[in-house]
C-alpha cells in the first residue's frame, strides 16, 4: 500500500492508495493532489498574512475584488450556516470571516476528486484525524476508522475509543471536532455557553464536508446543535458521537450500527 503524509494547515494529512498502479505513478499524482491542498491554504489560510481571507479581513481588498473561488467558498459557508440553524458560523463578529471550518474538508474533497478523476477508487485521505474514504474502499483496513479518546493523539494517554466499521455502511466521511488538539479554537455560538458546549464530537456521514461542518457546528452549540443535527440530518446520512463536560459519552442513533467487531 502507497503512504506518502504532506504537512499543509497546520497539520498532517496521509494518503493511503491500495489501488494497483505504479508507484511512481501513484506518486505524480498524489503531489498534484497536496498541490491542492497548498493551494487552498495560500489563498484561505488565517495565519498567512498575505492570503486573499487575510486580507479580506484587513480590509485591503473588498468582497467585489474577491477571487470567484473565494466567493464560491464563501456562499458554501453561508449556505452550511443556514442548514446548521447558525450553529455553524464562519463570521461570529463582523470583520472576522473564517472559513477554516469548511476549507479543510472542502480542500481535502478536491484532492481526493483529482485523485478519482484519474482512476483512484481504493484509497483515503486522513486530513489532521478527518477521514475522506474514496468511493471503493475495499482493502482492510482503509474501510476501518478509529475514533480517539478526548487526549491530543500526541499524548502518551491517547487511546482508541471506537472502531468504526464504514464499508457498505453509505458512509465516506469521519471528522472530530473538540479542543484536544488544537485548543479552544471552536467558539460558542447562538449564545451557547461555554460550559456548556460538548468537550468533543464525532460525526460519520456520507461524506466529508456534512461530517466536518456539523461536528464543528455541534461542539459550538452543544445540546441544542444536536438536537438540530438529530432534527435535519437522518441516520442514513449522518451520525453523531459526543463527549460531554463530565465526561460522559453518548450518540445518536444509528451509532452503534457503524461499530466494528474486533473479535
Amino acid at each position: 500500500m502507497f503512504t506518502k503524509a504532506f504537512e499543509c494547515m497546520g497539520t498532517v494529512f496521509t494518503f493511503k492508495i491500495a489501488d494497483n498502479r505504479e508507484k511512481k505513478r501513484i506518486e505524480v499524482d498524489c503531489d498534484k493532489a497536496c498541490e491542492i491542498l497548498n493551494e487552498a491554504d495560500s489563498l484561505f489560510s488565517l495565519y498567512k498574512p498575505n492570503s486573499e481571507t487575510s486580507r479580506l479581513n484587513k480590509g485591503e481588498i473588498s468582497w467585489n475584488e474577491a477571487s470567484p473561488v473565494q466567493s464560491q467558498v464563501h456562499t458554501m459557508c453561508l449556505e452550511w450556516k443556514s442548514a446548521t440553524s447558525g450553529f455553524f458560523d464562519p463570521e461570529p463578529s463582523p470583520g472576522n470571516y473564517d472559513p477554516s471550518g469548511l476549507v479543510k474538508a472542502w480542500a481535502t474533497r478536491n484532492a481526493a476528486l483529482y485523485l478519482e478523476a484519474n482512476g483512484y477508487l481504493d484509497f483515503t485521505i486522513n486530513a489532521g484525524g478527518d477521514i475522506y474514504l474514496g468511493p471503493k474502499v475495499i482493502t482492510s483496513p482503509l474501510s476501518r476508522v478509529g475514533l480517539s479518546n478526548y487526549v491530543s493523539i500526541s499524548s502518551p494517554d491517547a487511546s482508541i475509543n471506537f472502531v468504526l466499521e464504514l464499508e457498505g455502511s453509505g458512509f465516506f466521511g469521519v471528522a472530530t471536532s473538540g479542543s484536544s488538539e488544537r485548543g479552544d479554537h471552536i467558539w460558542p455560538t447562538k449564545g451557547t455557553r461555554a460550559e456548556d458546549q460538548f468537550l468533543q464530537v464525532s460525526v460519520a456521514a456520507i461524506d466529508l464536508m456534512t461530517a466536518d461542518i456539523w461536528a464543528t457546528a455541534i461542539v459550538a452549540g452543544g445540546p441544542e446543535a444536536l438536537i438540530e443535527f438529530e432534527k435535519n440530518v437522518p441516520s442514513a446520512s449522518g451520525v453523531a458521537l459526543v463527549t460531554e463536560q463530565n465526561g460522559r459519552i453518548k450518540s445518536t442513533a444509528g451509532f452503534s450500527s457503524l461499530l466494528a467487531s474486533l473479535s
